[in-house]
């Protein structure tokens, strides 16, 4: 419930707190008091469009706070599907600010939210309901929910929509299958010109680095080879003799000489040969790179070139290391391999969707046999509350039709194969219209008062505005109508903002809005009112200029009258 209401700085409201109570609140006022700034208030709470001229002349922000407390368990469900988690106490603090820029602060419990998530938590705590809100009672969309409300489906309607979800992600899926499907033909092409193209190409891993390294060779490889050549005769073999390897052979035949003369002789002709072989393996490793070379280097160049640009060009198609090409193959034929079952899936698919198909529409059923059932205990409920509210005349009916898909069957939708519709007879002998066709705003307001009786025991939302919705209607209706708010006063907080005594001495709590000068500036004011000020309240709202002491007593009457039904309620 809307435990605190604070409201700072909008139009002639300088500052205001309020303090509420469960049961049923009246507001009442002389015209231009500002009754109709505190509901705009409220509405700027919930997430309404909100102008910046409604900031009080001369500040430069106006803010709206509203605490709630005691939240039903079908709301808190409700919140938390919105991503909203009251304190540790149960509460939620909702605050909306607006600067003379335009600029607009939103929070929940202190922390800054989106306006969007401002509004959600407002609709799922407090709904108003006016001569204007009323226009809602004439979208069949909400007909069906309201009836769902009455007829407590909630349990059928969880069981069929997961029925409904499970047949919605099986028609996905299979529509994906299908369109795949249809796309078949080029994709097996597809790949099976990839496998082909890969395959034939006998590629390794690595084997383009490997080329690039051949074809360094053997563009340079005549200098490559004369540089081997070099290095080998230098070291090895010299046709004309001269190489390291002879001179060290000289050394060491004169080392052989010199034996007697010279005791390390032996030792030294063993490090020249060690050496020796040194040079002939230094020598060959050198002459190696003449074998790379080719005798027809533009030949094995052009064969190096071709298969570089073969690999570049699986690399485009088909990734870009060739890693990834080797890997493609691999990739195709799996896919290949899923393409050969894919008929098989479809089928089984078929089967599964037919069969998610029957389960929901049998769901669907269950729950339009409920809704039938209930419809006519709805009916008879609100025709008893429209009576009882001086609609004699008036004849209130839900039709349900099927919803049919173009082969005749039911179609499917989030709610069931029903549409639901509320219908109206003003007069007798006529036929049933729907609401928006035939209601007027006084018959739309007692209906909508009727629903809400009904409803009462069922009603979701926590807290309910109702916005002088008693305009136009005689003392008479207006003191049944009174009764009823304080009836559904009974199952949830209601407040209502009303110009007649009647309904203003059924409430459990009694607030007068004046407005009065301070410091030269206008100023609305906000009073609980106790049982003597509620008399003169009432007396006032009855009396008009001249307040007599028949009227008091009128007053006086009307209200024990009023704390009667209330008790008796």
């Amino acid at each position: 419930m809307l435990s605190a209401l604070h409201i700072e700085n909008i139009a002639v409201i300088k500052q205001l707190d309020l303090d509420f109570s469960t049961g049923f609140t009246v507001l009442t006022g002389e015209t231009g008091a500002g009754k109709s700034i505190i509901i705009g208030s409220v509405r700027m709470l919930l997430g309404a469009k909100t102008d910046k001229d409604l900031i009080r002349s001369g500040e430069k922000e106006a803010l709206v706070e509203g605490l709630f407390c005691d939240i039903d368990p079908y709301s808190l469900r409700r919140l938390e599907e919105e991503g909203i988690t009251p304190d540790e106490n149960g509460e939620l603090l909702l605050l909306r600010s607006l600067t003379a820029e335009g600029k607009n602060g939103c929070k929940i419990n202190g922390r800054a939210v989106p306006l969007g998530k401002l509004k959600a938590a407002g609709q799922i705590l407090l709904g108003i309901h006016g001569q204007h809100d009323t226009q809602t009672l004439l979208k069949s969309e909400t007909h069906i929910t309201l009836l769902d409300r009455f007829c407590g489906n909630e349990e059928q309607i969880a069981r069929y929509k997961e029925e409904y979800t499970r047949s919605i992600s099986l028609k996905s899926r299979l529509s994906a299958l299908i369109k795949e499907e249809g796309q078949k033909d080029q994709t097996v092409k597809s790949l099976k010109t990839a496998i082909k193209e890969i395959s034939e190409a006998k590629l390794k891993e690595g084997e383009d680095e490997e080329l690039e390294n051949r074809k360094k060779v053997v563009r340079d490889a005549q200098k490559l080879a004369k540089q081997s050549r070099i290095v080998y005769r230098a070291l090895y073999k010299n046709e004309k003799g001269g190489s390291a390897g002879d001179l060290i052979e000289i050394a060491s035949t004169a080392l052989e000489q010199l034996s007697e003369a010279l005791p390390e002789s032996e030792e030294y002709i063993a490090r020249l040969t060690a050496c020796k072989l040194e040079l002939e393996e230094i020598a060959r490793g050198a002459y190696s790179v003449c074998e790379l070379c080719t005798d027809n280097p533009t030949e094995e160049l052009n064969r190096i070139e071709d298969r570089l640009d073969l690999i570049k060009a699986l690399k485009k198609k088909y990734g870009g290391e060739l890693s990834q090409v080797i890997a493609y193959e691999e990739q195709a034929k799996q896919k290949l391999a899923e393409y050969a079952e894919r008929e098989r899936q479809i089928a089984e698919l078929k089967d599964e969707l037919e069969e998610a198909v029957m389960a929901a529409r049998k769901q669907a059923s269950i729950l339009s046999e409920m809704r039938r059932s209930g419809a006519g205990q709805l009916e008879r409920a609100v025709n008893e509350q429209v009576r009882y509210l001086d609609l004699e005349k008036v004849e209130f009916s839900i039709d349900i039709g099927q919803m049919l898909t173009d082969k005749g069957s039911p179609k499917l939708s989030a709610s069931g194969y029903d549409e639901v519709a509320f219908m109206i007879v003003t007069n007798p002998g006529e036929k049933p219209k729907p609401l928006s066709e035939i209601a007027s705003g006084g018959e739309l307001s007692r209906i909508m008062l009727g629903l809400k009786v009904a409803l009462a025991d069922k009603e979701s939302t926590p807290s309910l505005v109702f916005d002088e919705i008693d305009t136009g209607i005689s003392g008479k209706t207006s003191q049944k109508i009174g009764i009823k708010l304080r009836q559904i006063g009974g199952y949830t907080q209601v407040f209502c903002i009303t110009h007649s005594a009647q309904v203003a001495a059924c409430g459990h709590s009694h607030f007068k809005i004046s407005k009065n000068e301070v410091d030269g500036r206008n100023r609305t004011e906000v009073k609980k009112l106790d049982d003597e000020q509620r008399i003169n309240e009432l007396a006032r709202i009855m009396g008009g200029i001249n307040i007599t002491k028949a009227i008091l007593d009128g007053a006086e009457e009307l209200l024990k009258d009023g704390q009667k039904n209330r008790e008796n309620g």
